[in-house]
């Protein structure tokens, strides 16, 4: 009986030790990134203890924490405005924050997740306000559907078919985030982004201080637009493809220091720090290698540089992010003449009926006319690019009545005036007047 007693006993401690020992296993790797993030902390020098607010420690997928008021989605974000994940900073009211910054970018189908669309590529890093990257990490994210325009960030549908999903990384998001003020360009479009993707998964965040760096470059930088590509350009850094991601993020952390030197000010925010949910990471990330563009802009990329670039009407935010990318398609020469239905369809993600999208398109084409038009000489070649732009644009006979320069041109214009810059209907093709007062479109049916 007593031997009974003992093996009993002796199988219980087994038991309770191979219990511990799977506990201790799973808790490994979330005690390692706390380590980490307690280490970055203390280089990062603080100067006083940081604002937060007590919130407990959630584990699994879902928090225990009770779930914050509906709030109204924003356009663009300001200082002081709060979104549903981020109450944003700056020059408005509010105290310090002492914390290193963690960075994300990301790469989406579309401009619209509550139209389905998803994130295709994400990153992130700690970064202190140096510019100094502490921890980066970058992955390819499978959307559970088609990846959206191949030409907007060069990311295939085969990449993104062995890359884990949202769920699957949100963890090492998670773990980055924890203890630092989140850093995104444009953060109210990678705000909605990653409220639907969080909210897929199950999991709720608590109200984390964020800062606009498109607010900030706004304010410190004297650019013609505030793209990544162009601050990165004036600022004169390495040239990242900044439609990757990791290029993004690496810009942007570059540009950082030089930003919040020209602020001068302490950045403040209305909100202080507090713990992020923990969550078990599954699946091996699947990043791919940033590239450096060339420092020699093409041709198209030039003329896009020569004056201000078109824009949309005040407040119309979704079709100026939608203009930004086309540009940045041309310039970088990924349209090749037949995406004018793919096109169509992703200004339908960022609201904009078939009429706003040809409109902007005319606009934009208009724009590539009178720069092409300023030079001297006009080549075959240079007409041929024009008319891949118009086509992949849905106009394909835009720059028709445009010829190659000939010696004879050459000759009479060193007589002549140069000629007068003329805008085209894109409706009607004729001078005088744009689509939206064309005599043509005014007697169409509604």
């Amino acid at each position: 009986m007593t031997g009974q007693v003992t093996a009993l006993l002796a199988l219980t401690g087994a038991v309770l030790l191979l219990g511990l020992l799977v506990s201790l296993a799973l808790g490994r790797r979330k005690r390692s990134a706390a380590a980490r993030r307690h280490a970055q902390s203390a280089q990062h020098g603080q100067r006083g203890a940081r604002p937060a607010v007590p919130a407990p420690v959630f584990r699994g997928s879902v928090a225990a924490e009770a779930r914050r008021p509906e709030v109204v989605r924003i356009a663009v974000a300001e200082p002081g405005l709060r979104g549903p994940l981020f109450q944003y900073g700056g020059d408005g009211p509010g105290f310090e924050v002492d914390a290193p910054f963690a960075v994300v970018t990301i790469a989406t189908t579309g401009f619209s997740p509550a139209n389905g669309d998803r994130i295709v590529e994400i990153a992130i890093a700690r970064v202190d306000a140096r510019g100094v990257i502490h921890d980066e990490y970058s992955t390819l994210v499978n959307p559970g559907r088609d990846v959206g325009p191949v030409f907007v960030h060069g990311i295939s549908n085969s990449e993104v078919r062995s890359a884990p999903t949202f769920a699957d990384m949100a963890g090492e998001l998670l773990d980055r985030m924890d203890g630092a003020v989140v850093v995104m360009h444009d953060g109210a479009f990678v705000e909605r982004f990653l409220d639907a993707e969080f909210a897929r998964a199950g999991v709720q965040l608590p109200l984390t201080p964020a800062l606009c760096s498109a607010w900030l470059a706004r304010r410190t930088l004297r650019t013609p637009d505030h793209t990544l590509r162009t601050l990165s350009r004036h600022a004169g850094r390495t040239a990242l493809d900044t439609t990757s991601a990791l290029g993004a993020m690496r810009t942007v952390a570059a540009l950082l220091p030089q930003m919040l030197a020209v602020h001068g000010e302490p950045l403040r925010y209305l909100c202080g720090l507090r713990p992020m949910p923990e969550l078990d990471v599954d699946g091996v990330p699947a990043a791919r290698p940033v590239e450096v563009r060339d420092s020699a802009d093409g041709w198209m990329a030039s003329l896009l540089a020569r004056r201000r670039l078109p824009t949309a009407a005040a407040g119309e935010i979704d079709a100026q992010r939608y203009l930004d990318t086309v540009t940045e398609a041309l310039a970088d020469g990924r349209l090749l003449g037949g995406e004018a239905q793919t096109l169509a369809r992703l200004g339908g993600s960022a609201g904009l009926g078939a009429g706003q999208v040809e409109a902007l398109h005319g606009r934009l084409l208009e724009h590539l006319r009178a720069a092409a038009l300023t030079d001297a000489i006009l080549t075959t070649g240079q007409i041929r690019q024009l008319r891949t732009a118009a086509s992949a644009l849905g106009l394909p006979t835009y720059f028709d009545e445009l010829r190659p320069t000939s010696p004879q041109d050459l000759m009479g214009a060193r007589a002549m005036p140069a000629p007068r810059e003329v805008r085209l209907c894109t409706h009607c093709r004729r001078p005088g007047h744009d689509r939206t007062g064309c005599p043509e479109v005014a007697s169409l049916p509604v």
